[in-house]
Protein backbone atom coordinates (compact mmCIF):
# COMPACT_ATOMS: atom_id res chain seq x y z
CA UNK A 1 0.00 0.00 0.00
CA UNK A 2 1.35 3.44 -0.98
CA UNK A 3 1.88 5.66 2.05
CA UNK A 4 -0.48 8.64 2.12
CA UNK A 5 2.06 10.82 3.96
CA UNK A 6 4.55 10.47 1.06
CA UNK A 7 1.90 11.69 -1.39
CA UNK A 8 1.04 14.46 1.07
CA UNK A 9 4.70 15.48 1.28
CA UNK A 10 4.75 16.39 -2.43
CA UNK A 11 1.41 18.17 -2.09
CA UNK A 12 2.59 20.22 0.89
CA UNK A 13 5.77 21.23 -0.93
CA UNK A 14 3.70 22.45 -3.88
CA UNK A 15 1.30 24.39 -1.66
CA UNK A 16 4.23 26.13 0.06
CA UNK A 17 5.81 27.35 -3.17
CA UNK A 18 8.03 24.55 -4.44
CA UNK A 19 8.01 24.58 -8.24
CA UNK A 20 11.13 22.50 -9.00
CA UNK A 21 12.49 19.16 -7.78
CA UNK A 22 15.80 17.54 -8.70
CA UNK A 23 15.71 13.76 -8.31
CA UNK A 24 18.71 11.42 -8.33
CA UNK A 25 17.58 7.97 -9.53
CA UNK A 26 17.48 5.09 -7.04
CA UNK A 27 15.39 2.28 -5.65
CA UNK A 28 14.68 3.22 -2.02
CA UNK A 29 13.40 6.66 -3.07
CA UNK A 30 10.89 5.21 -5.58
CA UNK A 31 7.79 6.31 -3.57
CA UNK A 32 9.22 9.85 -3.36
CA UNK A 33 9.92 9.86 -7.10
CA UNK A 34 6.38 8.69 -7.85
CA UNK A 35 4.86 11.34 -5.55
CA UNK A 36 6.79 14.29 -6.97
CA UNK A 37 6.62 13.33 -10.65
CA UNK A 38 2.83 12.95 -10.31
CA UNK A 39 2.53 16.66 -9.51
CA UNK A 40 1.77 18.80 -12.57
CA UNK A 41 2.70 21.92 -10.60
CA UNK A 42 6.25 20.73 -9.81
CA UNK A 43 8.80 20.42 -12.62
CA UNK A 44 11.03 17.41 -11.95
CA UNK A 45 14.58 17.02 -13.26
CA UNK A 46 16.44 13.68 -13.20
CA UNK A 47 20.20 13.98 -12.53
CA UNK A 48 22.14 10.74 -12.02
CA UNK A 49 25.24 11.98 -10.18
CA UNK A 50 24.14 13.08 -6.68
CA UNK A 51 26.85 15.70 -6.22
CA UNK A 52 25.95 17.30 -9.56
CA UNK A 53 22.25 16.99 -8.71
CA UNK A 54 22.86 18.94 -5.50
CA UNK A 55 24.60 21.79 -7.26
CA UNK A 56 22.07 21.75 -10.11
CA UNK A 57 19.35 22.37 -7.52
CA UNK A 58 21.52 24.97 -5.80
CA UNK A 59 21.92 26.90 -9.07
CA UNK A 60 18.14 27.01 -9.44
CA UNK A 61 17.67 28.32 -5.90
CA UNK A 62 20.54 30.76 -6.35
CA UNK A 63 18.91 32.47 -9.32
CA UNK A 64 15.23 32.28 -8.30
CA UNK A 65 15.53 32.51 -4.48
CA UNK A 66 12.72 29.95 -4.44
CA UNK A 67 12.68 26.60 -2.60
CA UNK A 68 13.97 23.62 -4.58
CA UNK A 69 13.44 19.99 -3.54
CA UNK A 70 16.38 17.58 -3.77
CA UNK A 71 15.68 13.83 -3.56
CA UNK A 72 17.97 10.79 -3.40
CA UNK A 73 18.09 7.14 -2.37
CA UNK A 74 19.68 5.84 0.83
CA UNK A 75 23.33 5.22 1.70
CA UNK A 76 26.34 7.05 0.29
CA UNK A 77 24.07 8.96 -2.10
CA UNK A 78 23.05 11.06 0.90
CA UNK A 79 26.67 12.03 1.59
CA UNK A 80 27.17 13.01 -2.04
CA UNK A 81 24.66 15.83 -1.51
CA UNK A 82 26.80 17.28 1.29
CA UNK A 83 28.98 19.74 -0.72
CA UNK A 84 25.87 21.40 -2.18
CA UNK A 85 24.08 21.40 1.18
CA UNK A 86 26.95 23.18 2.94
CA UNK A 87 27.23 25.70 0.08
CA UNK A 88 23.49 26.36 0.32
CA UNK A 89 23.83 26.81 4.08
CA UNK A 90 26.43 29.57 3.73
CA UNK A 91 24.68 31.15 0.74
CA UNK A 92 21.37 30.97 2.65
CA UNK A 93 19.51 29.16 -0.13
CA UNK A 94 16.28 27.19 0.53
CA UNK A 95 17.06 23.60 -0.48
CA UNK A 96 14.56 21.00 0.75
CA UNK A 97 16.75 17.89 0.98
CA UNK A 98 14.68 14.70 1.13
CA UNK A 99 16.60 11.46 1.61
CA UNK A 100 15.12 7.98 1.48
CA UNK A 101 16.26 5.64 4.26
CA UNK A 102 15.87 2.09 5.54
CA UNK A 103 13.63 1.62 8.60
CA UNK A 104 15.57 2.19 11.81
CA UNK A 105 15.63 -1.52 12.74
CA UNK A 106 17.83 -2.20 9.69
CA UNK A 107 20.50 0.40 10.45
CA UNK A 108 23.91 -1.19 11.24
CA UNK A 109 22.55 -4.62 10.33
CA UNK A 110 24.72 -5.17 7.22
CA UNK A 111 21.84 -4.34 4.90
CA UNK A 112 22.72 -2.79 1.53
CA UNK A 113 22.94 0.99 1.10
CA UNK A 114 22.30 1.53 4.77
CA UNK A 115 24.14 4.14 6.84
CA UNK A 116 23.29 6.39 9.78
CA UNK A 117 21.35 9.17 8.04
CA UNK A 118 19.53 10.96 10.84
CA UNK A 119 20.99 14.46 11.36
CA UNK A 120 23.67 13.69 8.78
CA UNK A 121 23.90 17.38 7.77
CA UNK A 122 23.46 18.60 11.35
CA UNK A 123 26.17 21.28 11.17
CA UNK A 124 25.08 22.57 7.78
CA UNK A 125 21.30 22.85 7.69
CA UNK A 126 18.72 24.86 9.57
CA UNK A 127 16.88 21.80 10.83
CA UNK A 128 16.63 18.02 10.41
CA UNK A 129 13.40 16.02 10.53
CA UNK A 130 12.78 12.26 10.71
CA UNK A 131 9.45 11.04 9.34
CA UNK A 132 7.76 8.01 10.98
CA UNK A 133 8.66 4.57 9.62
CA UNK A 134 5.12 3.32 9.28
CA UNK A 135 1.73 4.80 8.49
CA UNK A 136 -1.39 5.26 10.56
CA UNK A 137 -3.70 8.24 10.83
CA UNK A 138 -1.72 9.84 13.64
CA UNK A 139 1.64 9.25 11.96
CA UNK A 140 0.32 10.73 8.71
CA UNK A 141 -0.80 13.87 10.51
CA UNK A 142 2.59 14.04 12.25
CA UNK A 143 4.42 13.65 8.92
CA UNK A 144 2.31 16.39 7.35
CA UNK A 145 3.20 18.80 10.14
CA UNK A 146 6.91 18.01 9.87
CA UNK A 147 6.85 18.49 6.09
CA UNK A 148 5.14 21.87 6.38
CA UNK A 149 7.50 22.93 9.16
CA UNK A 150 10.56 21.95 7.10
CA UNK A 151 9.58 23.92 3.99
CA UNK A 152 8.43 26.85 6.10
CA UNK A 153 11.70 26.91 8.03
CA UNK A 154 13.76 26.84 4.84
CA UNK A 155 12.01 30.03 3.72
CA UNK A 156 12.15 31.92 7.00
CA UNK A 157 14.90 34.49 7.56
CA UNK A 158 17.66 33.52 7.44
CA UNK A 159 16.88 31.13 4.60
CA UNK A 160 18.76 27.88 4.27
CA UNK A 161 18.63 24.13 3.61
CA UNK A 162 16.55 21.71 5.67
CA UNK A 163 16.72 17.91 5.76
CA UNK A 164 13.84 15.43 5.76
CA UNK A 165 14.93 11.81 6.28
CA UNK A 166 12.22 9.36 5.18
CA UNK A 167 12.42 5.68 6.26
CA UNK A 168 10.67 3.53 3.65
CA UNK A 169 9.81 -0.16 3.88
CA UNK A 170 9.30 -2.72 1.12
CA UNK A 171 7.43 -3.03 -1.12
CA UNK A 172 8.65 0.13 -2.83
CA UNK A 173 7.23 -0.32 -6.33
CA UNK A 174 3.60 0.30 -5.50
CA UNK A 175 1.28 2.30 -7.70
CA UNK A 176 0.20 5.56 -6.11
CA UNK A 177 -3.60 5.62 -5.71
CA UNK A 178 -5.84 8.49 -6.65
CA UNK A 179 -6.99 10.21 -3.51
CA UNK A 180 -9.05 13.39 -3.04
CA UNK A 181 -7.58 13.88 0.42
CA UNK A 182 -5.70 17.18 0.76
CA UNK A 183 -3.33 17.48 3.70
CA UNK A 184 -3.73 20.29 6.20
CA UNK A 185 -0.90 22.77 5.67
CA UNK A 186 0.42 25.01 8.43
CA UNK A 187 1.89 28.25 7.10
CA UNK A 188 3.91 31.04 8.69
CA UNK A 189 2.84 34.46 7.51
CA UNK A 190 5.67 36.78 6.53
CA UNK A 191 6.60 39.77 8.64
CA UNK A 192 9.22 42.47 8.26
CA UNK A 193 11.47 43.71 11.02
CA UNK A 194 11.85 47.48 11.25
CA UNK A 195 14.42 49.39 13.29
CA UNK A 196 13.03 50.76 16.54
CA UNK A 197 12.98 54.54 17.16
CA UNK A 198 15.86 54.21 19.64
CA UNK A 199 17.97 52.26 17.09
CA UNK A 200 17.26 54.87 14.40
CA UNK A 201 18.20 57.64 16.82
CA UNK A 202 21.47 55.95 17.80
CA UNK A 203 22.37 55.22 14.17
CA UNK A 204 21.54 58.76 13.03
CA UNK A 205 23.75 60.16 15.78
CA UNK A 206 26.64 57.91 14.72
CA UNK A 207 26.15 58.88 11.07
CA UNK A 208 26.05 62.62 11.77
CA UNK A 209 29.09 62.42 14.04
CA UNK A 210 31.22 60.69 11.38
CA UNK A 211 33.07 62.81 8.87
CA UNK A 212 34.23 59.76 6.89
CA UNK A 213 31.94 56.81 6.26
CA UNK A 214 32.37 53.54 4.41
CA UNK A 215 29.59 51.17 3.32
CA UNK A 216 30.52 47.68 2.09
CA UNK A 217 27.91 45.63 0.23
CA UNK A 218 28.96 41.98 0.41
CA UNK A 219 27.72 39.06 -1.65
CA UNK A 220 23.96 39.33 -1.85
CA UNK A 221 20.80 39.58 -3.90
CA UNK A 222 20.15 42.35 -6.40
CA UNK A 223 17.95 45.03 -4.80
CA UNK A 224 17.09 48.01 -7.06
CA UNK A 225 15.91 50.17 -4.14
CA UNK A 226 19.13 49.60 -2.20
CA UNK A 227 21.18 50.06 -5.38
CA UNK A 228 19.68 53.49 -6.02
CA UNK A 229 20.04 54.54 -2.37
CA UNK A 230 23.73 53.55 -2.20
CA UNK A 231 24.48 55.47 -5.39
CA UNK A 232 22.79 58.57 -3.98
CA UNK A 233 24.72 58.30 -0.71
CA UNK A 234 28.00 57.89 -2.59
CA UNK A 235 27.21 60.94 -4.72
CA UNK A 236 25.84 63.39 -2.14
CA UNK A 237 27.44 62.46 1.19
CA UNK A 238 30.93 61.87 2.57
CA UNK A 239 30.55 58.14 2.06
CA UNK A 240 32.72 55.63 0.24
CA UNK A 241 30.52 52.76 -1.03
CA UNK A 242 32.22 49.47 -1.93
CA UNK A 243 30.37 46.76 -3.87
CA UNK A 244 31.96 43.81 -5.66
CA UNK A 245 30.23 42.24 -8.65
CA UNK A 246 28.66 39.41 -6.58
CA UNK A 247 26.83 41.96 -4.41
CA UNK A 248 24.24 42.65 -7.11
CA UNK A 249 24.97 46.36 -6.58
CA UNK A 250 26.54 48.59 -9.24
CA UNK A 251 26.95 52.22 -10.28
CA UNK A 252 29.52 54.75 -11.45
CA UNK A 253 29.67 56.37 -8.00
CA UNK A 254 30.70 53.11 -6.31
CA UNK A 255 34.01 51.31 -5.86
CA UNK A 256 33.44 47.99 -7.65
CA UNK A 257 37.14 47.00 -7.84
CA UNK A 258 38.19 47.13 -4.17
CA UNK A 259 41.17 44.80 -4.65
CA UNK A 260 42.79 47.46 -6.82
CA UNK A 261 41.41 50.51 -5.01
CA UNK A 262 42.74 49.49 -1.59
CA UNK A 263 46.04 48.41 -3.10
CA UNK A 264 46.62 51.83 -4.68
CA UNK A 265 46.68 54.51 -1.90
CA UNK A 266 49.93 56.03 -0.70
CA UNK A 267 50.69 55.60 3.00
CA UNK A 268 49.39 59.05 3.95
CA UNK A 269 46.22 58.43 1.92
CA UNK A 270 45.60 55.15 3.74
CA UNK A 271 45.35 57.10 7.00
CA UNK A 272 42.95 59.60 5.46
CA UNK A 273 40.69 56.80 4.17
CA UNK A 274 40.09 55.23 7.60
CA UNK A 275 36.32 55.52 8.22
CA UNK A 276 34.85 56.94 11.39
CA UNK A 277 31.82 54.76 10.65
CA UNK A 278 31.84 51.43 8.81
CA UNK A 279 28.53 49.88 7.69
CA UNK A 280 28.56 46.34 6.24
CA UNK A 281 25.64 44.82 4.35
CA UNK A 282 25.13 41.17 3.42
CA UNK A 283 27.73 38.43 3.26
CA UNK A 284 31.43 38.14 2.55
CA UNK A 285 33.68 39.97 0.13
CA UNK A 286 36.39 38.46 -2.03
CA UNK A 287 38.92 41.30 -1.89
CA UNK A 288 41.98 40.39 0.15
CA UNK A 289 43.26 43.97 -0.09
CA UNK A 290 40.06 45.36 1.43
CA UNK A 291 40.09 42.89 4.32
CA UNK A 292 43.74 43.53 5.07
CA UNK A 293 43.23 47.29 4.94
CA UNK A 294 40.32 47.36 7.40
CA UNK A 295 41.93 44.89 9.77
CA UNK A 296 44.99 47.14 9.90
CA UNK A 297 43.20 50.52 9.74
CA UNK A 298 40.17 49.84 11.89
CA UNK A 299 37.10 52.08 11.90
CA UNK A 300 36.02 53.86 15.05
CA UNK A 301 32.57 52.27 14.87
CA UNK A 302 31.18 49.33 12.88
CA UNK A 303 27.50 48.57 12.24
CA UNK A 304 26.41 45.33 10.52
CA UNK A 305 23.05 45.33 8.69
CA UNK A 306 20.94 42.85 6.68
CA UNK A 307 22.96 39.74 7.34
CA UNK A 308 22.12 36.15 8.17
CA UNK A 309 25.35 35.84 10.19
CA UNK A 310 24.96 38.58 12.84
CA UNK A 311 28.25 37.86 14.61
CA UNK A 312 30.52 37.57 11.56
CA UNK A 313 33.25 39.98 12.67
CA UNK A 314 35.31 39.90 9.45
CA UNK A 315 37.21 43.12 10.14
CA UNK A 316 37.62 42.61 13.92
CA UNK A 317 35.80 45.88 14.63
CA UNK A 318 32.10 45.03 15.01
CA UNK A 319 30.06 47.08 17.50
CA UNK A 320 26.41 46.66 16.48
CA UNK A 321 24.37 44.18 14.45
CA UNK A 322 20.91 45.23 13.23
CA UNK A 323 18.76 42.47 11.62
CA UNK A 324 16.82 44.77 9.29
CA UNK A 325 16.92 45.57 5.59
CA UNK A 326 19.64 48.11 4.89
CA UNK A 327 17.24 50.51 3.15
CA UNK A 328 15.19 50.86 6.35
CA UNK A 329 18.23 52.08 8.23
CA UNK A 330 20.09 54.05 5.56
CA UNK A 331 17.05 55.89 4.23
CA UNK A 332 16.78 57.60 7.61
CA UNK A 333 20.07 59.46 7.05
CA UNK A 334 19.80 60.25 3.36
CA UNK A 335 20.44 63.95 2.84
CA UNK A 336 22.69 66.20 0.83
CA UNK A 337 25.93 67.39 2.40
CA UNK A 338 28.05 70.35 1.42
CA UNK A 339 31.48 68.99 2.29
CA UNK A 340 33.39 67.00 -0.34
CA UNK A 341 36.80 66.46 1.29
CA UNK A 342 36.48 62.68 1.64
CA UNK A 343 34.85 62.24 -1.76
CA UNK A 344 37.62 64.31 -3.37
CA UNK A 345 40.26 62.04 -1.85
CA UNK A 346 38.44 58.98 -3.17
CA UNK A 347 38.11 60.57 -6.62
CA UNK A 348 41.85 61.38 -6.71
CA UNK A 349 42.78 57.79 -5.87
CA UNK A 350 40.30 56.47 -8.45
CA UNK A 351 41.71 58.72 -11.19
CA UNK A 352 45.30 57.73 -10.48
CA UNK A 353 44.31 54.06 -10.21
CA UNK A 354 42.41 54.16 -13.51
CA UNK A 355 45.33 55.72 -15.37
CA UNK A 356 47.88 53.27 -13.99
CA UNK A 357 45.65 50.21 -14.41
CA UNK A 358 44.74 51.03 -18.00
CA UNK A 359 48.38 51.65 -18.88
CA UNK A 360 49.39 48.33 -17.36
CA UNK A 361 46.55 46.24 -18.79
CA UNK A 362 47.01 47.66 -22.29
CA UNK A 363 50.63 46.52 -22.27
CA UNK A 364 49.99 43.01 -20.95
CA UNK A 365 50.79 39.90 -22.99
CA UNK A 366 48.13 37.24 -23.56
CA UNK A 367 47.22 35.84 -20.12
CA UNK A 368 44.27 35.02 -17.85
CA UNK A 369 43.86 38.68 -16.89
CA UNK A 370 43.62 39.95 -20.48
CA UNK A 371 41.30 37.10 -21.46
CA UNK A 372 38.90 37.68 -18.55
CA UNK A 373 38.95 41.43 -19.21
CA UNK A 374 38.03 40.86 -22.85
CA UNK A 375 35.35 38.32 -21.98
CA UNK A 376 33.68 40.60 -19.42
CA UNK A 377 33.74 43.43 -21.96
CA UNK A 378 32.16 41.35 -24.72
CA UNK A 379 29.48 39.47 -22.74
CA UNK A 380 26.21 40.59 -24.35
CA UNK A 381 23.86 42.73 -22.30
CA UNK A 382 21.27 40.78 -20.30
CA UNK A 383 23.40 37.65 -19.82
CA UNK A 384 23.94 35.88 -16.51
CA UNK A 385 27.60 35.31 -15.61
CA UNK A 386 28.59 32.47 -13.28
CA UNK A 387 32.14 32.90 -11.91
CA UNK A 388 33.90 29.71 -10.86
CA UNK A 389 36.40 29.55 -8.01
CA UNK A 390 39.29 30.27 -7.69
CA UNK A 391 41.09 32.35 -10.35
CA UNK A 392 38.14 33.60 -12.48
CA UNK A 393 36.14 35.07 -9.61
CA UNK A 394 39.26 36.82 -8.25
CA UNK A 395 40.45 38.25 -11.56
CA UNK A 396 36.92 39.41 -12.41
CA UNK A 397 37.21 41.79 -9.44
CA UNK A 398 39.86 43.75 -11.36
CA UNK A 399 37.26 45.02 -13.82
CA UNK A 400 34.38 47.43 -13.08
CA UNK A 401 30.99 45.82 -12.52
CA UNK A 402 28.61 46.06 -15.46
CA UNK A 403 25.05 46.98 -14.49
CA UNK A 404 23.55 45.22 -17.52
CA UNK A 405 24.64 41.68 -16.58
CA UNK A 406 24.09 39.57 -13.45
CA UNK A 407 26.99 37.97 -11.59
CA UNK A 408 26.84 34.82 -9.46
CA UNK A 409 29.37 32.57 -7.77
CA UNK A 410 29.62 29.91 -5.08
CA UNK A 411 31.29 31.96 -2.37
CA UNK A 412 29.56 30.29 0.56
CA UNK A 413 32.46 27.91 1.06
CA UNK A 414 34.44 29.06 -2.01
CA UNK A 415 35.17 25.51 -3.20
CA UNK A 416 35.91 24.62 -6.82
CA UNK A 417 33.40 21.76 -6.93
CA UNK A 418 29.98 22.10 -8.51
CA UNK A 419 30.59 25.08 -10.82
CA UNK A 420 29.30 23.43 -14.02
CA UNK A 421 26.20 21.94 -12.37
CA UNK A 422 25.41 25.22 -10.57
CA UNK A 423 25.62 27.19 -13.81
CA UNK A 424 23.44 24.59 -15.54
CA UNK A 425 20.79 24.83 -12.81
CA UNK A 426 20.86 28.62 -12.94
CA UNK A 427 20.51 28.61 -16.73
CA UNK A 428 17.53 26.23 -16.61
CA UNK A 429 15.81 28.31 -13.92
CA UNK A 430 16.48 31.70 -15.53
CA UNK A 431 15.94 30.81 -19.17
CA UNK A 432 18.51 33.51 -19.90
CA UNK A 433 21.72 33.21 -21.87
CA UNK A 434 24.30 32.18 -19.29
CA UNK A 435 28.10 32.19 -19.28
CA UNK A 436 30.23 30.08 -16.95
CA UNK A 437 33.77 31.46 -16.70
CA UNK A 438 35.91 28.68 -15.26
CA UNK A 439 39.46 27.53 -14.73
CA UNK A 440 40.51 24.12 -16.01
CA UNK A 441 40.57 22.41 -12.60
CA UNK A 442 37.14 23.65 -11.59
CA UNK A 443 35.78 22.53 -14.96
CA UNK A 444 37.39 19.07 -14.68
CA UNK A 445 36.35 18.67 -11.05
CA UNK A 446 32.71 19.05 -12.05
CA UNK A 447 32.77 17.51 -15.53
CA UNK A 448 29.91 15.26 -14.37
CA UNK A 449 27.86 18.44 -14.34
CA UNK A 450 27.59 17.92 -18.12
CA UNK A 451 26.18 14.41 -17.57
CA UNK A 452 22.65 15.73 -17.39
CA UNK A 453 19.73 15.13 -19.75
CA UNK A 454 18.53 18.61 -18.76
CA UNK A 455 21.81 20.30 -19.79
CA UNK A 456 20.57 23.67 -21.03
CA UNK A 457 21.13 24.97 -24.58
CA UNK A 458 21.48 28.51 -23.17
CA UNK A 459 24.69 27.71 -21.24
CA UNK A 460 28.07 28.68 -22.69
CA UNK A 461 31.33 27.80 -20.90
CA UNK A 462 34.75 29.43 -21.23
CA UNK A 463 37.60 27.41 -19.71
CA UNK A 464 40.96 29.04 -19.00
CA UNK A 465 43.35 26.12 -19.44
CA UNK A 466 46.92 26.47 -18.18
CA UNK A 467 47.38 22.79 -17.40
CA UNK A 468 46.89 23.10 -13.65
CA UNK A 469 46.31 25.58 -10.83
CA UNK A 470 47.59 29.14 -10.81
CA UNK A 471 45.96 30.38 -7.67
CA UNK A 472 48.47 29.14 -5.07
CA UNK A 473 51.37 30.72 -6.92
CA UNK A 474 49.40 33.97 -7.18
CA UNK A 475 48.50 34.29 -3.51
CA UNK A 476 51.21 32.21 -1.81
CA UNK A 477 54.96 32.28 -1.25
CA UNK A 478 56.47 30.74 -4.39
CA UNK A 479 59.60 29.54 -2.59
CA UNK A 480 57.47 27.58 -0.11
CA UNK A 481 55.23 26.19 -2.85
CA UNK A 482 58.19 24.99 -4.94
CA UNK A 483 59.14 22.46 -2.24
CA UNK A 484 56.03 20.40 -2.99
CA UNK A 485 54.92 21.84 -6.34
CA UNK A 486 52.84 18.85 -7.59
CA UNK A 487 50.55 19.11 -4.57
CA UNK A 488 49.74 22.74 -5.39
CA UNK A 489 49.78 22.79 -9.20
CA UNK A 490 47.49 19.76 -9.66
CA UNK A 491 48.78 19.44 -13.22
CA UNK A 492 46.80 17.43 -15.77
CA UNK A 493 46.89 16.32 -19.39
CA UNK A 494 43.14 15.90 -19.93
CA UNK A 495 41.96 16.63 -23.46
CA UNK A 496 39.07 19.05 -22.89
CA UNK A 497 37.82 18.62 -26.46
CA UNK A 498 37.36 14.87 -26.05
CA UNK A 499 35.78 15.35 -22.64
CA UNK A 500 33.25 17.95 -23.83
CA UNK A 501 32.35 16.13 -27.03
CA UNK A 502 31.82 12.92 -25.03
CA UNK A 503 28.83 14.72 -23.49
CA UNK A 504 27.67 15.97 -26.89
CA UNK A 505 28.72 19.58 -26.29
CA UNK A 506 30.32 21.60 -29.07
CA UNK A 507 33.92 22.61 -28.45
CA UNK A 508 36.36 25.20 -29.77
CA UNK A 509 39.83 26.24 -28.67
CA UNK A 510 42.05 29.30 -29.03
CA UNK A 511 45.39 30.54 -27.75
CA UNK A 512 47.69 33.56 -27.94
CA UNK A 513 47.96 33.23 -31.72
CA UNK A 514 44.19 33.48 -32.16
CA UNK A 515 42.06 36.57 -32.62
CA UNK A 516 40.30 36.43 -29.23
CA UNK A 517 37.71 39.08 -30.10
CA UNK A 518 36.71 37.20 -33.23
CA UNK A 519 36.56 33.89 -31.35
CA UNK A 520 34.37 35.45 -28.66
CA UNK A 521 32.03 36.95 -31.25
CA UNK A 522 31.44 33.50 -32.72
CA UNK A 523 31.12 31.97 -29.26
CA UNK A 524 28.47 34.39 -27.96
CA UNK A 525 26.43 34.22 -31.18
CA UNK A 526 26.42 30.41 -31.44
CA UNK A 527 23.30 28.40 -30.65
CA UNK A 528 23.27 25.52 -28.19
CA UNK A 529 25.66 24.68 -25.35
CA UNK A 530 29.29 25.53 -26.07
CA UNK A 531 32.71 25.09 -24.49
CA UNK A 532 35.49 27.46 -25.51
CA UNK A 533 38.94 26.54 -24.22
CA UNK A 534 41.43 29.40 -23.98
CA UNK A 535 45.01 28.20 -23.57
CA UNK A 536 47.23 30.45 -21.42
CA UNK A 537 50.72 30.21 -19.95
CA UNK A 538 50.96 29.56 -16.23
CA UNK A 539 54.13 31.55 -15.53
CA UNK A 540 52.84 34.53 -17.49
CA UNK A 541 49.55 34.42 -15.57
CA UNK A 542 51.31 34.48 -12.21
CA UNK A 543 53.90 37.15 -12.98
CA UNK A 544 51.45 39.56 -14.64
CA UNK A 545 48.95 39.25 -11.76
CA UNK A 546 51.57 39.96 -9.10
CA UNK A 547 53.15 42.81 -11.08
CA UNK A 548 49.77 44.54 -11.42
CA UNK A 549 49.60 45.23 -7.68
CA UNK A 550 53.18 46.48 -7.65
CA UNK A 551 52.43 48.76 -10.59
CA UNK A 552 49.38 50.44 -9.09
CA UNK A 553 51.35 51.36 -5.95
Amino acid sequence: MFRQDIKNLASICAQLGVRRAVIAPGSRNTPLTLAFTAREDIQCYPVTDERSAGFFALGMAQYTHEPVVLVCTSGSAVLNFAPAVVEAYYQHLPLIVITADRPSEWIDQSDGQTIRQQNIYANYCKASFQLPSDQNSMNTEHSDRLAAQAVDMALQFPRGPVHLNVPLSDPLYVEMPDSPVQPRVIKSLSTETLPSPSTLSQFTAAWNKASRRMIIAGTGTADPELNNLLNRLATTTETLVVAENLSGISGDALITIPDLFFGAPREEEKQLLVPDLLITIGHSVISKQLKQYLRTHQPKEHWQVQTELPYADTYRSLNYSVPVKAVHLLSSVEKEEQTTTFRSLVADIQKRLSDRTNTYLNALPFCDTTVIGEVLTQVPSGWVVQLANSTPVRISQLFPTRADIQYFGNRGTSGIEGSVATAAGSAVASGKQTLLLSGDLSFLYDSNGMWNVNFPPNLHIIVLNNGGANIFSMIGDQKVIERCQPFFDAGHTVNLRSLSEAYGIRFASCDASSDLKQELNRFFEADGPQVLEVLTDRETNVSTYKELFKHIR
